[in-house]
């Protein structure tokens, strides 16, 4: 079995010098800490991506839109490292817009499956980024969706996921955590037609997703346990 099978594959872009120089122009020109007055073209995980590509930010999705100050909080998670007293961040446009556009205040029970990486198979060899989504099946049949803030925060006190390997190749997360709080270099919003994706999102079933992994750690993303 190839695991790769159950993953998506990040949609191919190429940024022109135009879209370059419009993206550079609309950061710089947005307040500090201000909405990013978001009119171009393009999909905005493509702004967002450029921006923890040629600068030192990182991305924090939520529901809520009046933050002022992003604050560490205690997740809650069996992986260790995702399990911490932390301030949650990505470097991949569109991981970050999936957290930022599900309702969890308003659909319950809801949890959350997902993945983002990339695989190193050389140090001149790159694949990815790679996704997978999965949230609690009966809330997906509700929709579950919202509008959402994505908070751009400067990268100093943020540290990266350890890589990991797996058949030979290195896996890299583009998943930061910073345990200090963080004041917003500007903020975007967005909406579930903003995530590529919103059509492949599965549903699991918890109480069955949460057997196989207990009986079996290495059969990620265990698909038996998905309803849809």
């Amino acid at each position: 079995m190839n695991p790769l099978q159950y993953y998506l594959y990040q949609p191919e872009w190429e940024l022109s010098p135009h879209q370059i120089e419009a993206f550079e122009a609309l950061f710089a020109s947005t307040p500090a800490g201000g909405w990013i007055d978001y009119q171009l073209a393009a999909p905005k995980w493509q702004f967002l991506s450029y921006l923890c590509r040629s600068k030192d930010l990182v991305l924090h999705g939520s529901q809520n839109l009046e933050i002022e100050v992003v604050e560490p909080r205690q997740a809650l998670d069996v992986k260790a490292y995702s399990n911490q007293n932390a301030i949650y961040a990505a470097a991949d446009g569109i991981w970050v817009i999936y957290y930022a556009i599900i309702d969890r205040q308003n659909f319950s029970p809801l949890s959350l499956f997902n993945a983002c990486f990339n695989l190193q198979i050389s140090p001149e060899v790159h694949q990815g980024p790679y996704y997978f989504f999965s949230l609690t099946h009966s809330a997906l049949i509700r929709k579950p969706w919202c509008d959402g803030a994505i908070y751009i925060l400067p990268r100093a006190t943020f540290e990266q996921e350890p890589a990991q390997s797996m058949m030979g190749a290195k896996i890299v997360f583009p998943h930061w955590i910073s345990p200090q709080a963080a004041r917003p270099a500007a903020k975007l919003l967005v909406h579930p037609e903003d995530f590529p994706f919103l059509a492949q999102v599965h549903g699991h079933d918890d109480e069955k997703l949460a057997q196989l992994a207990a009986a079996n750690p290495n059969g990620y993303p265990w698909p038996e346990a998905w309803v849809s």
